[in-house]
């Protein structure tokens, strides 16, 4: 009876583990999707390569707030250094009003990518941004 019991908390030890990973990967993969989506839209919009129209998107007074969140999500996402200086001129810390600024929480959050230089589950997404400029 122990032996069966070993071998099923094992087998349900494994199947969690790979279940997680999966999901983790599926998360990933969404985020990598969305990056690539963003930053298309963003090129679109501005010349140059991804991080440079991102950070004009997120500078871009005449945008719609929508669009330049994304453009801040997706400069975090990817922790480019080069959106140091328009992402701190954005972030007040103060309460967001989603109504008026860009989401003070949402640059937080890139700052904090940012300024730490990596995004740890990058490497699972990153492939996708090859075919883009």
């Amino acid at each position: 009876m122990g032996r069966n019991l070993k071998k099923w908390a094992i087998r349900i030890s494994v199947v969690l583990f790979v279940a997680l990973f999966v999901m983790f990967s599926m998360a990933s993969l969404m985020i990598g999707l969305g990056v690539r989506g963003f930053s298309s839209a963003a090129e679109r919009q501005f010349p140059g390569d991804r991080a440079g129209a991102l950070i004009s998107m997120v500078g871009c007074e005449s945008c719609i707030l929508r669009d330049r969140n994304h453009a801040v999500w997706a400069l975090g996402q990817l922790a480019e250094a080069r959106a140091l200086d328009v992402l701190e001129k954005y972030y007040t810390g103060k309460p967001c009003d989603h109504e008026h600024f860009i989401c003070q929480y949402e640059l937080e959050k890139a700052l904090a990518l940012v300024r730490s230089g990596r995004n740890p589950s990058s490497f699972l997404w990153r492939w996708m941004l090859f075919e883009q400029s």
